[in-house]
């Protein structure tokens, strides 16, 4: 009977010890918090500014091009051509935050690259390549009177108007309007000067004068360039066949 009562016992003291340990025991810590994730840095510049765009592949290696090497390239109309590079241009594109005269040109980090070839410029604005193989050396007033109405409509529509022009010997559809600032010159044969400042039309061709482009050159500030309305092709990067 003594040992029925002494089990009884150690089993409550064995209950009191255990209630009590657990009231003791320290608390299991919570786990940690992921910190939240990062904000995603946005696709554009504050402000709307263009951001500048690394170039690669076959525009890459036009870029890097200097003269003394040859591009083999497709005319739209002559066929296969190759020609080495006698001078080389780098424009730098230039953006205005606000729409405003008052408002300054700064550069957008975006560079672009013309090469002239002796009787041919091969021209690379944005994602565009340019075969021009003829010009114009035209004055301020032609500039005036021809070009910069069709140029001042384009802009006032916030660049997204079908405004179609005359200029000889056809009718062009305007596709593009900026300014731009000559950031290099090397090689011979180049009209212009590093630093010259202008603006810039592009146009393609309207009816029955399809696939033609036409790029005018109007220079206004720093060292000085020849102000041109060239005209040729509007080409895809695959009739560049190659940079040697």
């Amino acid at each position: 009977m003594f040992l029925v009562f002494l089990g009884i016992v150690m089993m409550v003291v064995g209950l009191n010890l255990i209630r009590q340990g657990s009231r003791l025991a320290p608390a299991t810590p919570a786990a940690p918090r992921r910190p939240a994730p990062a904000p995603m840095a946005p696709a554009a510049a504050p402000g709307g500014k263009p951001m500048a765009r690394p170039l690669s592949g076959k525009a890459g290696q036009f870029g890097a091009a200097r003269p003394g090497q040859r591009l083999a390239y497709k005319h739209p109309e002559r066929g296969s051509l190759s020609a080495a590079i006698l001078g080389t241009i780098h424009y730098a594109e230039l953006w205005q935050r606000h729409k405003a005269p008052s408002e300054p040109w700064v550069p957008t980090g975006n560079i672009f690259t013309a090469h002239w070839l002796g009787d041919t410029l091969l021209y690379h604005w944005k994602d565009r390549l340019y075969i021009l193989d003829s010009y114009d050396i035209i004055t301020d007033a032609e500039i005036s009177q021809q070009i910069l109405p069709a140029a001042k409509q384009f802009g006032q529509s916030d660049e997204t108007a079908e405004v179609s022009f005359a200029y000889p010997p056809a009718s062009w559809t305007v596709t593009d309007i900026g300014k731009f600032q000559v950031e290099s010159v090397e090689g011979s044969g180049l009209r212009l000067q590093a630093g010259a400042v202008g603006r810039f039309l592009h146009a393609r061709g309207g009816s029955g004068n399809e696939g033609h482009a036409l790029v005018v050159e109007d220079y206004q500030e720093g060292g000085g360039g020849q102000d041109t309305a060239w005209r040729g092709w509007l080409v895809s990067w695959d009739e560049l066949e190659s940079v040697k």
